[in-house]
């Protein structure tokens, strides 16, 4: 299950603050589930900014993007966030 929510935690936690939260997870994998949604929500925008979002995006109003919050929750655990690579 500690895989899953790491991978996918977008599907697992509301939001980014409550990956911080679950006991489940160690320090490590906690980081690598802020890593994961940070490396998607990048991902989300460049997509959505070059005019190719997905199928479902936006159909739900929890689907705005958690960048922000991602990099604010990395932040409050001593982490730094993953700038994206120049082209």
């Amino acid at each position: 299950m500690a895989v899953e929510k790491v991978e996918k935690p977008a599907e697992h936690f509301e939001k980014p603050k409550d990956v911080v939260k679950d006991q489940d997870l160690t320090p490590r994998e906690k980081v690598d589930a802020l890593d994961t949604w940070e490396q998607d929500a990048r991902q989300l925008l460049t997509a959505s900014n070059e005019g190719m979002p997905g199928a479902e995006e936006g159909l739900e109003l929890k689907d705005d993007n958690r960048l922000d919050e991602v990099v604010k929750t990395k932040q409050k655990i001593g982490e730094t966030p993953n700038p994206k690579p120049a082209h």
